[in-house]
């Protein structure tokens, strides 16, 4: 398996840059591969779940199967509104501010969920004690998110002035 940064990486590299291209497009592609990444992570996360889902089942533990049903179907369900948030920013770029508040929005609802599942639990959860990789890195991803969706936010208001980062010669 390749990890996240890896394709992150990759995804940047692989995108010829021109000389005529403004820095909120240049942010959009970042945007964009860290939406990605964070995709991904949940996908894998959901996957782990479901692992778990069915070893606990083929043991009979019936108990933890409904906590891991709701786990698979956040997680899961997280990765597909960030699928297609992804897209529809791929598509609008910055002509719609729609997807930017979405992504603030849904960023913020997991982060808020996160940190509650962790002190004062959720219903039917509870109190979750660990903290793992996956969980930090989309917690981050989840804050840049936030800040670059805020930043992209501010330039549609402002109309739209592209900053050039390099002049064509």
């Amino acid at each position: 398996m390749v990890p996240n940064f890896v394709i992150s990486k990759f995804l940047l590299c692989s995108i010829r840059i021109h000389t005529d291209m403004n820095l909120e497009q240049i942010i959009i592609i970042g945007l964009s591969a860290i939406i990605l990444s964070t995709l991904i992570i949940y996908f894998i996360v959901a996957n782990n779940e479901y692992s778990s889902l069915l070893e606990f089942a083929a043991e009979g533990l019936d108990g933890e199967i409904q906590e891991l049903q709701i786990e698979i179907a956040l997680f899961a369900g997280s990765g597909l509104v960030y699928l297609g948030l992804l897209a529809w920013i791929l598509i609008k770029k910055l002509n719609n501010i729609l997807p930017y508040v979405i992504l603030i929005v849904v960023s913020t609802a997991l982060i808020i969920t996160y940190a509650l599942s962790r002190t004062t639990g959720v219903p039917i959860i509870g109190i979750e004690f660990y903290i793992g990789k996956y969980d930090i890195a989309t917690k981050i991803l989840q804050g840049v998110i936030v800040v670059i969706s805020g930043y992209l936010i501010y330039r549609i208001k402002t109309n739209n002035r592209p900053v050039k980062i390099m002049e064509k010669t």
